[in-house]
């Protein structure tokens, strides 16, 4: 079958995104659909995160573990192809890619018929069909103040008319009943949305879990509150049940088209070609429970696999020698017992954010400039790649990871590691020692740096790392320790001095770069960094195509985050995930988080129940 696909194609001097006919399997319809979901609730799948979830509504949420959640429950218009390298955006709940007209500006989808929501009470006993008007619906549910979604600022930038609703929403409340210039149905089928300009990154927006279809009779029936544990979507899996950071089961929904597993695997890729070999043909959705533990320690987590308590895990870094070898090859005990390994360097980029507003180290004066410039300078981010994460890690050079469309493989920070050189700078700008050795503000009061972080023990590890590299300095320095989802709150009202995170998934240059975006303060800009430069920058890299032009854009932003210290970059983690022997296809790919509905699970024998 012909079929219109988004891919990014390498080209000698650089990557592209381009539009181009190929001839490729259906994602989810295969070549053949089954009546029923062959799903077997014995085959049960166990996992584990090792930070909590915050809640299951993808319009409000924004961190990866419950999105993870999200991504089988919820089904986009689009989606990428699973096996597909490069990644290649193809049609999920839409028939086909949308037809483009106007210039690039007019994107028409058509929704494939016959998806059904899951059962839910909301319905009314009645099977509830999937319509274009359920993502008119969710997309708008962006743009209503009350939602605080933290992706508003990427649709609102894009979508005709969002800016101008979202500032009538908040005036007079959101009206979802009228009909809005920028999205609307033409029909129960047929879903138009108009773009502000012509945009290259549009549909990758789509492929999120946050733009998969809500009911809104589901979400009106359970309140801002109740949806959040109440998800209810046309994807592959139902929450089943939720006890609140310790376990969350999911089941096969009885309602999801099943598919025959037909994607094409890249030559180049060995292992993804063993994965295609054993998966051709079968009927899919196999695995019919998905049980997920939250474990934050990774002791416990290390345990639960080599226990064959849970069947698949991302190696935590503290145990990666129990698992490899000096060469990063498989161990032969975890071999010989049948299991295996997939390492891929992340779509990812870990970070310490210094918030601006905060009265220690915010501010725009050059003594505060001076001062996050010291404290960056003065952390060992060589001895956390390598004492921390056990070398399972690339330092970052840039906020784009190396995986991602847009990375520089030339660009140098000019940051380098060097207590002396922030010593110095700390004396210049009048941070001097007290009889003690520890730093003063210039007007003479103690200096103390606050840090934010988890309880986990790798987050100890790094508190530790912390005081060694301020102690260097002079610099007093107080950690405060709290949940993830509690500091995810405290982050988007700029509550937090400074915080390490990481951004994961992000499929372009772009969705990075929003890191520090004015437009995102409140959102995902947790430092709170507001740069009239890097926002026209910002802007521009929107507009432009691929080219020297864009990553002379890209040199400049990297430089003013450098300039004003307001991101302190660490790594982009290299992961090494490991699957029991009764699990096939368990993969990772780069921009999709959860593949459940593609893996099977060949023997349940002797697992404990």
């Amino acid at each position: 079958m012909l079929r219109l696909v988004w891919t990014a194609m390498p080209t000698p001097s650089s990557r592209r995104w381009v539009v181009a006919w190929a001839c490729i399997a259906s994602l989810l319809l295969g070549s053949a659909q089954a009546d029923t979901n062959p799903a077997d609730p014995a085959k049960v799948l166990r996992m584990a995160f090792p930070t909590a979830e915050t809640g299951f509504d993808p319009v409000r949420v924004s961190d990866l573990y419950s999105n993870i959640v999200n991504w089988g429950i919820f089904q986009p218009l689009v989606t990428y192809d699973w096996m597909a390298r490069p990644s290649t955006i193809v049609a999920d709940a839409a028939q086909a890619l949308p037809e483009i007209s106007e210039g690039g500006t007019f994107y028409t989808f058509k929704i494939r018929k016959g998806l059904y929501f899951s059962a839910d009470p909301a319905f009314k006993g009645q099977a509830r069909e999937l319509t274009a008007q359920d993502f008119v619906y969710t997309l708008l549910r962006h743009i209503d103040p009350k939602n605080k979604s933290p992706r508003v600022a990427d649709l609102e930038d894009k979508i005709e008319g969002f800016a101008a609703a979202r500032r009538q929403a908040a005036k007079e409340g959101m009206n979802y009943d009228q009909r809005h210039p920028g999205i609307y149905a033409s029909d129960r089928y047929t879903l138009h949305i108009r773009l502000v300009r012509a945009d290259r990154n549009f549909l990758t927006l789509l492929t999120n879990p946050y733009a998969g279809a809500m009911a809104r009779e589901v979400v009106e029936a359970y309140g801002p509150d109740g949806i959040m544990a109440h998800p209810v979507g046309t994807g592959p899996y139902v929450l089943d049940s939720w006890v609140r950071g310790s376990k969350i089961t999911l089941r096969a929904n009885p309602t999801y088209p099943a598919f025959v597993w037909n994607f094409k695997a890249d030559p180049q890729h060995p292992q993804d070609q063993a994965i295609a070999q054993r998966l051709q043909g079968r009927s899919m959705p196999q695995i019919g429970r998905v049980e997920i533990s939250i474990m934050e320690e990774p002791q416990s987590m290390w345990l639960a696999f080599s226990g064959k308590e849970i069947d698949i895990v991302t190696v935590p870094p503290s145990f990666i020698e129990k698992a490899l070898d000096r060469q990063n090859h498989l161990l032969p005990s975890l071999s010989n017992a049948g299991v295996h390994v997939y390492r891929s360097i992340e779509a990812d980029i870990t970070y310490q954010f210094f918030n601006m507003r905060d009265p220690v180290i915010g501010g725009y004066t050059p003594e505060k400039i001076a001062l996050r410039r010291a404290i960056i300078l003065g952390y060992d981010v060589d001895e956390e790649i390598r004492v921390i994460r056990k070398g399972q890690a690339i330092r970052a050079q840039q906020m784009v990871s190396p995986v991602i469309p847009g990375h520089d493989p030339d660009y140098r920070s000019i940051v380098r590691f060097s207590p002396l050189q922030a010593n110095a700078l700390l004396d210049q700008f009048g941070y001097k020692k007290d009889a003690h050795g520890l730093r003063t503000h210039p007007d003479g009061k103690p200096l103390v740096f606050t840090i934010h972080s988890s309880t986990s023990s790798v987050d100890r590890e790094r508190d530790e790392l912390w005081k060694k590299s301020m102690d260097r300095l002079g610099i007093r320095l107080q950690v405060k320790k709290d949940k993830f989802a509690e500091m995810l709150k405290q982050g988007k009202t700029c509550s937090l001095s400074s915080w390490g995170l990481g951004w994961i998934g992000a499929s372009e240059a772009e969705f990075v770069m929003g890191l520090l975006s004015s437009k995102f303060i409140g959102q995902n800009n947790y430092a709170c960094f507001e740069n009239a430069e890097y926002d026209q920058e910002f802007e521009r890299l929107k507009r432009l195509p691929e080219g020297p032009e864009r990553a002379q854009a890209l040199r400049n932003m990297y430089r003013i985050m450098e300039v004003y210290g307001a991101l302190g970059l660490t790594a982009t983690r290299i992961s090494t995930r490991l699957s029991q022997a009764q699990v096939e296809g368990y993969r990772q790919h780069p921009l999709v988080t959860n593949g459940w509905q593609f893996m099977d699970i060949v023997s349940t024998a002797g697992r404990e129940k």
